[in-house]
């Protein structure tokens, strides 16, 4: 893969995640970059699921290199890591990457924050990718300013699977994404996604990390069973 990221992050861009809940980051990724993730995640993009959203998720990195090398090599990309250490103020580590695609026709996902999953204590930073042209008219990304304040909001949903929060008033659509932009919010910000009303899936890759002083909230211990993205060598 040639090189991963001109980004270049400021300071008010960090000053929105804390105040609002997100920024937008043109241009996150090269075209070369989004090139490579798409193709190799290919199969899975097209192959028709239930008409809904769905995701092939990376958590061991190590594990996963042989089948998606450029995927993790994105990853554990130290000018990309750079980003995530300037935002959290920590060294990093992933809790997981997800290439994540709403089927043509499909639904997208209802209100919600990732932290209504496992409930993790310290501050973590989601990326939303776009990996084609994403607008409302194919599932785009919604976001709450200022929802990540409130704290980790009850899950209304009362069976297994997707978490759903009450539905904010401020819920506001992303900017139209091309190829390669992104958006990152706190894992705390509610977000949600509507229906892809085009005949072609939606692909965008989605990722959470989180600062290494991060802690579960259920037994108090450190993300030991995460891994440290900070200089990480593979």
């Amino acid at each position: 893969m040639s090189r991963v990221t001109n980004f270049q992050l400021t300071e008010e861009m960090i000053n929105q995640f804390y105040r609002e809940g997100y920024f937008y980051a043109p241009g996150f990724i090269t075209a070369e970059t989004v090139e490579a993730i798409n193709n190799e995640n290919a199969l899975f993009a097209n192959t028709l699921g239930d008409g809904q959203w769905k995701s092939h998720a990376i958590i061991d990195i190590a594990k996963e290199k042989a089948t998606y090398p450029e995927t993790t090599s994105f990853l554990t990309n130290q000018d990309v890591v750079r980003v995530f250490e300037r935002i959290l103020g920590d060294d990093v580590k992933l809790w997981m990457g997800m290439y994540a695609v709403v089927d043509p026709q499909g639904k997208g996902l209802e209100w919600h924050q990732d932290n209504q999953y496992t409930h993790i204590l310290g501050h973590m930073l989601n990326g939303f990718i776009a990996l084609d042209p994403i607008t409302q008219e194919n599932a785009g990304l919604w976001l709450a300013p200022g929802s990540h304040l409130m704290g980790r909001q009850p899950n209304l949903n009362t069976e297994e699977g997707h978490r759903r929060a009450a539905e904010p008033a401020n819920g506001t659509p992303c900017n139209p994404m091309a190829p390669g932009d992104a958006v990152f919010f706190h894992r705390e910000t509610l977000h949600h996604s509507k229906m892809n009303h085009t005949d072609k899936p939606r692909r965008a890759y989605a990722f959470q990390v989180g600062a290494a002083n991060c802690r579960y909230a259920k037994t108090g211990k450190l993300l030991e069973d995460r891994i440290k993205l900070s200089g990480c060598q593979l």
